[in-house]
């Protein structure tokens, strides 16, 4: 289907049959075309990242002021799970399945299988793919990027992506779509289900730099100066601390998000709630960043309450 100029265009991967016998479409936006790199981001694995779905609506609305423009394609998928998020769920409703876990897919499958296996098809052959994934909704992150620790293209490129940290994580998970996409770069930032005001800005912008490193977009396109972009602590797995609770009770936290700790540092106090009596005192373990900081006050002995970037 065309929408406004012949340089943008909107179609669909694939559909999800509903007992009903109607049909959801999992759709895709093309921006540009011709010579050039193809470029994909995708958001909504799971149906409790609206945060990567905005940041996408964003990016996609300046793209088609300057589709003709580009000097290649860039595909945005807002939604690769829409039952999911039509609930604001993670999992796939009514199987409990999550996608992000189900790659490279199989054909001859259920629903979320299919689709893990339609988008992989379809991407082959990318010069790049990001995924903007959701923070778990008890946390606030940081704007931050994961790539493989042994792929250094990927590492170049998540450094341009106007973020604070870049993990080089050494492992990948069985089924993730990084164990597909070896190069995939994930975002990450926000709060897990709810938006988050700022981040699709930020994230937004980086994604807008990479497009003109890839020379896909021209640099007097951008919307703001490239000297503007952030330059990210990268930092292998050894530097990142969790921050643990021994106690439970509710978590009061001392610190705010990205704020610059020293070893012993206050990073929250966990309390009896009726007497108000502290029952414990988090303190940082190293100097460094507050990465992730905990907002669902309710906690229980050894759940996360903050992770530090200590490089």
């Amino acid at each position: 289907m065309i929408s406004g100029s012949v340089a943008v265009t909107l179609d669909t991967l694939c559909e999800i049959e509903l007992p009903t016998g109607e049909a959801v479409p999992v759709v895709r936006r093309r921006f540009g075309g011709g010579e050039g790199p193809r470029v994909v981001f995708v958001a909504g694995l799971g149906g409790d990242t609206p945060e990567g779905t905005r940041l996408l609506h964003v990016v996609g609305k300046f793209l088609a002021s300057c589709a003709e423009e580009l000097r290649g394609t860039v595909e945005l998928y807002p939604c690769l799970n829409p039952l999911a998020a039509h609930l604001g769920v993670r999992a796939w409703p009514g199987l409990d399945v999550d996608l992000s876990r189900r790659f490279p897919g199989r054909e001859d499958s259920h629903a979320p299988d299919r689709v893990a296996a339609a988008f992989v098809a379809a991407v082959e052959g990318a010069a790049q793919v990001v995924e903007l994934r959701g923070a778990h909704p008890a946390f606030r992150l940081a704007p931050q990027a994961r790539v493989r620790a042994e792929r250094p293209l990927a590492r170049e490129r998540a450094e341009l992506l106007n973020v604070r940290c870049v993990r080089l994580e050494s492992g990948v998970l069985p089924g993730s779509l990084e164990s597909c996409v070896p190069d995939l770069v994930v975002l990450q930032g926000g709060a897990g289900n709810r938006l988050t005001e700022g981040v699709s800005l930020e994230l937004g912008d980086g994604l807008l730099n990479l497009l003109s490193h890839l020379g896909v977009l021209p640099e007097a396109r951008l919307p703001f100066h490239w000297a503007a972009i952030q330059r990210p602590i990268v930092a292998g797995d050894d530097a990142f601390e969790d921050v643990r609770t021994d106690r439970g009770g509710l978590f009061l936290p001392a610190v705010g998000g990205w704020g610059e700790v020293q070893a012993g540092d206050l990073l929250g106090e966990v309390i009896e709630p009726i007497s108000g009596e502290v029952r414990e005192e988090l303190r940082a373990p190293r100097d460094g960043r507050v990465l992730a900081l905990r907002e669902e006050p309710v906690v229980y002995p050894g759940n996360l309450a903050a992770r530090l970037v200590c490089a």
